[in-house]
């Protein structure tokens, strides 16, 4: 998939033929292109003037100051001319750079000059190489050796030019001696040489500033550094004008004065910057060359900002040629890039790191030929995007870099690959660590969330053990602690899993027995009452059988008392005086007696009927807590009964969209929503919204069916004034207002096809009776312009507001005002009456915005990762939050914020606090919008891995339900005026209207099935357990024998 700013603009080729290109692009001058050389001149002499005098000269200045260009095309071409009339004036000029071995590649340079017979095979070649390299490696004379054993009489000079000499540097291993000990030597034989006379060898030497510090571990060399150095200085505006209209004269051509103008504003006071401006040139002349109007139109602004301008052609250059490798190239070539580069410290740009070829194909997991071939791409004359240059064989140990540091700079995709190996690197570390802790007995395995971001690091990256001994030794025992981690979780979750299935059956048991002991206490109540009944009827008849027993022996004694009383009657009267003292003492005695136990009798009815009192009170309260027992495993059963429904819907809804068959596919997604319907308030389930999706999409259900609006991309979709309208429009410049009729979505266009259009940004004014259009959009006189389309009038040709200056436009309309983001991202601007007021410059490149209704900020995505805020008038920019990768959405509405970055990840901060934040996860590619609801419930986001989600902002923690039916880049996406409606655009021009709410499809598959489950489907896919019911009440239960 192409990235939208890949090629440069397409139109026909001009009739009037091709012109050589005079510019090189990233690489040096050649000594036959100084005719082509400009900006420098007279600054040769001091470098001749000290290689006089020195027989050693140091060209010293920063990375892309034209160090190289400088010798080949300044001073070379004077030493050719007859410079040093003392000696013969015959000079044999032998380049070499250092690389990885600085010995074998002087030799092989020494190979190419006339010391070496060039009619030799190559086998002879070889011989002489390999003796060349004796001799060199034989003594610190060893050079002085050579020259004087073959150039036999011939009265010559020789020129050692040691190119790139920071490469003795940069490719030395410290920890290897054998790399030490070669440098060491190679510079031994550098000094050993200027200091024979009887031999004229002068050595010259271009070499980075930043690589002067460790000139000083070697004494002999900083001494001739010290004595005899030339510090290239920065070119002033007049020389670097003359570097940009020399060539252009040269090739037969002119410069319009704007473009050189822009050029050199371009291009600034930053030495850094002088490959990247001819990078440009050479671009913009191609473009020229093949596409100007008329053969003698001069260069001009149109064609430089055709290829990017200077802030974008090299990264379009880049990705051209990354879109000319197939699928496996463009992995093998993510992987060289991050090879050969990396990320140290706080930096936001990558650093070099030059890598040899065998040990990129070992982290590629791929042959040295594949990657030989990505590296041709790369490495192609017109391009030189990698070292070594072309022509020079690539073999195992050829050292493989980038051509110059703004590459990593510039190149958006390369960024991304750095900071993406950066994190891969920085997980690896942490993991690494962890495993050697973990060895040591400080530290345990690792457990979610790192566990979790450890696995989906190595999946993602799947490391082999060379890139892993890169960053840490101990590759294997990392992995071995990563897989034992994954491991014990899983065992642990698997008895997780077990513990909860134990402890769901131990509830229903619990619940079972609770239930049976109610059951119980019952039968034991109504027995209890029977007993006593039957027991106050013994205790009746028991009475009356007692009171006709003291009836019978009341009459007994009343006859017994009548015989008695006559025998006693005179006994009485004898001893009635005598005893009537001692009865009355008696009976004293005991009235006394039969009071205390009368008293007693008393305390002992009060304290038992006490007791009986506690008894009936404690009683009760145990009878409370058994039915608060009852209760509370009543509840915790329908709890489990609750999950364990919601369970089975979640599985169910995932199984219907696995079945071929669509009747049960569609029995299976109604009945897991019913399921889902009664058990659970939540009402954005994704699997539920899964299941009856797909299922409808079974039957051609008009809730679930794309529609074909763009013959080519859609880049744009805008929620109209209802539920039952929107807008949508694409690369073609097409632009359609679609209406709901029935079941159906019916366009109507606003604005046809236009080849010069490519709609990006559609808006609606305050009132919502106007739209604007913006993007790529260029009338008849070149002009940028934007579209304002009034909705009351259709079919009336748009307004046209101009004062647009680039071809990147994106737009907002807030507090009455249309604001734009304009000139590619570099400033705000707000349009009234026609005319546009600058806001805010920015001097990084901004992807998108926000602007708050009614609040005094605006919200800027920049291209470095850093989201800032500014003052509607464009004051104070601060940096509210750095997101470390580049975002590319933004959205703000209700206190909420969002963004989205080029790796899929999306932010959300709530009342503007930026110290903490929701992190989003799910996307795989890059956000292209994000979008909040009108009721402020729900956002969407729209990516390149082909789908939208939607998040539900008041439970932000549950997951999002996925929309995956694009087969292409989603490039926008909407609200209905209303939240009914979720509306999406691809980049394969398809229209998707989805449903927001799950209940809008729940009532739809009945009408389209024509049976139930049978009792085995049910108890298949449901359980046999569970009581079977129709899922749909209007259809008949499909038999088993049938089924």
């Amino acid at each position: 998939m192409k990235d939208q700013n890949t090629t440069i603009l397409e139109k026909p080729k001009s009739k009037y033929g091709k012109k050589n290109n005079p510019f090189p692009g990233l690489r040096p001058f050649k000594i036959e292109e100084s005719h082509l050389f400009f900006g420098r001149e007279g600054q040769s002499d001091e470098v001749l003037l000290k290689l006089s005098k020195h027989r050693f000269v140091g060209v010293i200045g920063p990375s892309g100051s034209g160090k190289s260009s400088f010798i080949y095309c300044g001073v070379l071409p004077i030493l050719y001319g007859g410079f040093l009339t003392g000696r013969s004036t015959e000079w044999e000029v032998v380049v070499t750079r250092p690389g990885a071995a600085p010995i074998d590649n002087l030799a092989q340079a020494l190979l190419k000059t006339d010391l070496v017979d060039e009619k030799l095979s190559e086998e002879d070649k070889q011989i002489k190489k390999t003796i060349i390299s004796s001799l060199l490696r034989s003594s610190s004379v060893g050079l002085v050796e050579t020259i004087m054993q073959f150039k036999g009489d011939k009265e010559k000079n020789y020129l050692i030019l040691v190119d790139q000499f920071e490469e003795l540097f940069r490719f030395k291993d410290s920890s290897n001696l054998q790399s030490v000990n070669e440098t060491l030597a190679f510079i031994n034989l550098l000094m050993e040489a200027i200091n024979h006379a009887d031999v004229p060898i002068y050595i010259a030497i271009t070499m980075r500033s930043d690589f002067i510090g460790e000139c000083s571990q070697f004494p002999e060399l900083t001494k001739q550094i010290n004595d005899s150095q030339y510090l290239i200085p920065q070119m002033t505006r007049e020389q670097k004008r003359r570097a940009i209209t020399g060539p252009v004269a040269v090739g037969s051509a002119e410069i319009a004065p704007r473009l050189t103008q822009q050029l050199l504003n371009d291009l600034g006071d930053n030495p850094d910057q002088l490959p990247i401006l001819q990078h440009a040139l050479m671009r913009t002349w191609d473009y020229w060359s093949h596409f100007r109007d008329y053969d003698e139109e001069p260069l001009d602004i149109k064609h430089y900002e055709a290829i990017g301008t200077m802030s974008e052609a090299l990264s379009m250059h880049a990705n051209e040629a990354y879109e000319e490798l197939d699928e496996e190239q463009q992995r093998i070539c993510e992987f060289l890039f991050k090879a050969i580069t990396e990320k140290r410290g706080g930096g936001s740009y990558g650093i070099r790191r030059p890598t040899q070829l065998h040990e990129i194909a070992a982290i590629a997991n791929t042959s040295e030929e594949k990657i030989i071939q990505v590296i041709e791409k790369f490495r192609d004359p017109g391009r030189s995007l990698l070292t070594p240059q072309y022509g020079v064989p690539l073999h195992s140990q050829s050292i493989i870099d980038i051509s110059h540091e703004s590459i990593m700079r510039i190149w958006n995709r390369l960024k991304n690959w750095v900071n993406d190996e950066a994190d891969a690197v920085a997980m690896y570390k942490r993991l690494a660590e962890a495993a050697d802790m973990f060895q040591q007995g400080k530290t345990s395995l690792w457990r979610p969330p790192d566990l979790q971001l450890a696995m989906n690091w190595q999946e993602k990256h799947n490391p082999t053990l060379i890139w892993g001994q890169r960053y840490h030794p101990a590759y294997e025992r990392t992995i071995s602690f990563l897989e034992h981690s994954e491991e014990e979780y899983e065992i642990e979750q698997r008895a997780k899993e077990l513990q909860q299935k134990r402890r769901l059956r131990t509830a229903r048991l619990t619940a079972l027995i609770m239930a049976s002991a109610a059951v119980v206490s019952i039968l034991f109540l109504v027995y209890a009452f029977y007993q006593q009944t039957i027991a106050e009827k013994n205790l009746d008849l028991a009475k009356q059988e007692e009171a006709r027993a003291k009836e019978q022996t009341e009459i007994a004694e009343q006859q017994r008392k009548l015989a008695e009383e006559k025998e006693k009657e005179a006994n009485e009267q004898r001893e009635r005086a005598i005893e009537s003292a001692e009865i009355a003492r008696i009976q004293e005695i005991r009235a006394t007696e039969q009071a205390e136990i009368a008293k007693k009798q008393r305390i002992a009815a009060e304290k038992a009927e006490g007791e009986a009192s506690e008894s009936a009170k404690k009683a009760r309260e145990q009878e409370k807590v058994a039915l608060e027992e009852k209760e509370r495993a009543e509840q915790e059963k329908a709890r489990a009964d609750q999950l364990r429904y919601l369970a089975i819907a979640n599985a169910m809804a995932v199984k219907s969209t696995q079945l071929n068959d669509p009747q049960l596919q569609g029995l299976m997604a109604q009945q897991a929503y019913e399921f889902d319907e009664r058990n659970s308030s939540y009402n954005y389930d994704p699997e539920i919204y899964d299941g009856l999706y797909y299922a409808l999409k079974e039957f051609n259900h008009p809730l679930a069916n794309k529609i074909n609006g763009h013959n080519k991309s859609a880049k744009v979709v805008l929620g109209g004034t209802s539920d039952n309208e929107f807008f949508s429009a694409g690369s073609q410049g097409s632009i359609l207002k679609w209406e709901k009729t029935g079941n159906q979505w019916v366009a109507d266009t606003i604005a046809s096809i236009r080849n010069r259009r490519v709609v990006k940004s559609m808006i609606f004014d305050q009132d919502k009776n106007h739209i604007y259009a913006a993007g790529q959009f260029i009338n008849e006189a070149g002009e940028s312009i934007i579209e304002k389309y009034d909705l009351n009038e259709n079919g009336r040709d748009p307004e046209i507001i101009k004062g647009v200056k680039g071809s990147f436009v994106k737009m907002h309309f807030a507090d009455d005002k249309l604001w734009i983001l304009d000139e590619g991202g570099k400033a705000i601007k707000i349009m009234e009456n026609g005319k546009s007021q600058n806001v805010y410059n920015s001097k990084v490149k901004i992807n998108d915005f926000a602007v708050d209704q009614n609040k005094p900020y605006v919200w800027l995505a920049a291209d470095n990762g850093d989201l800032y805020r500014i003052n509607k008038t464009g004051e104070n920019d601060t940096v509210m939050y750095q997101n470390g990768k580049t975002i590319t959405a933004i959205t703000s509405k209700y206190n909420f914020l969002a963004i989205g970055d080029v790796n899929g990840g999306v932010r959300l901060f709530s009342d503007y606090n930026f110290t903490s934040f929701n992190s989003l996860t799910g996307h795989i590619g890059g956000i292209d919008e994000l979008k909040i609801s009108g009721n402020g419930a729900a956002m969407l986001s729209a990516g390149k891995d082909k789908t939208v989600r939607v998040w539900n902002l008041s439970e932000i923690t549950q997951a999002p339900i996925v929309l995956s039916d694009h087969s292409d880049w989603v490039w926008s996406t909407d609200f209905s005026a209303n939240n009914e409606w979720i509306f999406s655009v691809s980049e394969d021009g398809m229209v998707h209207v989805w449903p927001y709410s799950i209940d809008l499809m729940g009532n739809q598959l009945c009408d389209e099935l024509d049976r139930n489950m049978s009792t085995t489907e049910w108890a298949t896919y449901v359980g046999s357990d569970l009581p079977y019911e129709k899922t749909c009440e209007n259809l008949e239960k499909l038999s088993d024998a049938a089924n």
